[in-house]
């Protein structure tokens, strides 16, 4: 299957060989979605992040409980173990994961030394489903915090941390989301809502905004909280409460949204290879510069 993602930082020995990845892999899989190219083979090795940069990522890793029994996908506690060698392997700092179950969460800390995982079990049961990952050494947590939304006849915690890019000074707050699916419209349409006035209540007090997951929504998600708040997204599009345009070519349900001081540089997903075998999602990523503080009181 193939390998779908924008082009990371690679080093300059590599540029020759995905010349001719690149070339392969469209003549396999047809033409590539508008405005991403084909990234370098599995496995090649990433340069570091630039000072002031972080890759942010989201990920339904498709919980255990999916996978059980004959058939389908492996189990939960090996794909978790795939899903953490994804996120060092593609040099991810900061993480919003979806359908976690304790198992995979168990695995989760193990593999991702150096990282916080957040909420863990701190907000129960119904919270262990989503969580947010991020590197130590990129950023030091300031503040956590939850809203409730209905998911799948339920009511369940969706969880937000703020954190302090550890280079830049740069606070952030980054929330970690899953809408219901299928048939439950009116849960979708109420979760966003709620999504939509906590963004607009954290990004009141001034630091940048990230609402990232798994929406269940191509376009609708994104036409509202582009529409009410000031989040973009990575790969373009616009929206007014009048009209909406969405970003170019392929639409996923999988979203990252992001306020306030900083510029995205980057945007792909990776579908393909260890990604299909940990999960039945794409790992959907975007790279993030903060901008320099260039007056007294700038967050």
């Amino acid at each position: 299957m193939p390998v779908t993602r924008s082009t990371p930082r690679v080093r300059s020995a590599l540029v020759a060989v995905l010349a001719v990845a690149a070339t392969s892999l469209t003549s396999l899989a047809g033409p590539a979605a508008p405005s991403y190219a084909d990234g370098p083979p599995l496995g090649a090795v990433l340069e570091p992040s630039a000072a002031d940069s972080f890759r942010i990522a989201t990920f339904n890793i498709l919980g255990s409980q999916h996978t059980r029994g004959p058939g389908g996908w492996g189990p939960g506690v090996k794909r978790a173990r795939m899903t953490a060698k994804l996120i060092r392997r593609e040099g991810i700092d900061v993480v919003g994961m979806q359908e976690v179950q304790s198992d995979q969460l168990a695995v989760l800390r193990r593999k991702l030394a150096g990282h916080t995982i957040w909420p863990g079990t701190a907000l129960g049961g119904g919270g262990l489903r989503l969580q947010i990952a991020f590197r130590n050494d990129r950023f030091a947590l300031l503040r956590t915090g939850k809203i409730i939304t209905a998911f799948d006849r339920q009511r369940r915690p969706v969880p937000w941390v703020l954190l302090r890019e550890r280079t830049t000074k740069r606070k952030l707050y980054v929330v970690n989301l899953h809408n219901s699916a299928r048939n439950l419209e009116h849960e979708r349409d109420s979760a966003t809502r709620r999504e939509i006035k906590l963004v607009k209540k954290l990004r009141a007090r001034g630091p940048s905004v990230f609402a990232i997951g798994d929406t269940n929504e191509h376009t609708e998600w994104f036409c509202k909280m582009a529409a009410r708040t000031d989040l973009r997204a990575p790969h373009g599009g616009s929206a007014t409460p009048k009209k909406c345009t969405p970003p170019p070519g392929r639409m996923l349900i999988d979203w990252i949204m992001g306020g306030g001081a900083f510029d995205f540089t980057d945007y792909g997903w990776l579908s393909g290879g260890l990604v299909r075998r940990a999960s039945d999602h794409n790992l959907v990523h975007a790279d993030v510069r903060m901008r320099p503080k260039v007056a007294s009181g700038l967050l």
